[in-house]
């Protein structure tokens, strides 16, 4: 992974050689892509398929998804840190705000040797009056020991504001997000 898109995707996981996995949550967003056989993907007891080389965009920040295929699974799981994904995905997060639970279905031909570069091409910078992305490190630098005035002067807004603008580019709340870490997820 090119070191410009760490501070936004925690990982790169290859999902491979299996026809089914169990895709735990870690409190953000979560990207798979499929790079062979079309797969279903189950959401709350909801099916998806998952074309060849097609993206998926999931909120992944309370129940496991699993994925199922007649065949050898051959995806790639790509591990957002807390609001990493609207970086990238900015023109879907109020769709995905309204929806969580619906993933939301991404452009095809996505490959695997090519990640960086698909990265890399869609980040836009945030148009938010702070910098989101350290407030996320601290909470996950710090888990339940954070202190809420520290995490104010970083935003330099009222909680309100930052509740609001934390749930949009996080996809939940500061709270829940702050909960999540303290658990070590």
């Amino acid at each position: 992974m090119h070191k410009k898109l760490k501070k936004y995707i925690h990982s790169y996981d290859m999902i491979e050689d299996k026809i089914e996995h169990e895709l735990t949550p870690n409190g953000g967003m979560i990207v798979l892509i499929n790079q062979e056989t079309n797969c279903n993907i189950l959401i709350d007891e909801n099916k998806y398929t998952l074309e060849n080389f097609q993206g998926i965009l999931i909120n992944a920040n309370k129940e496991s998804i699993n994925i199922k295929s007649n065949e050898k699974l051959n995806l790639i799981a790509i591990r957002f840190k807390g609001a990493g994904a609207s970086f990238f995905y900015e023109d879907y997060m109020d769709e995905l705000m309204n929806n969580p639970e619906e993933p939301i279905f991404l452009e095809t031909n996505i490959s695997k040797n090519e990640l960086d570069d698909y990265f890399q091409n869609r980040f836009k910078a945030s148009k938010l009056p702070f910098n989101i992305m350290k407030i996320i490190d601290l909470l996950d630098e710090q888990k339940s020991n954070y202190n809420i005035d520290e995490i104010l002067a970083i935003a330099n807004v009222p909680r309100k504001i930052l509740d609001k603008m934390f749930r949009l580019k996080a996809g939940l709340t500061f709270k829940t997000y702050a909960s999540i870490k303290e658990l070590g997820n």
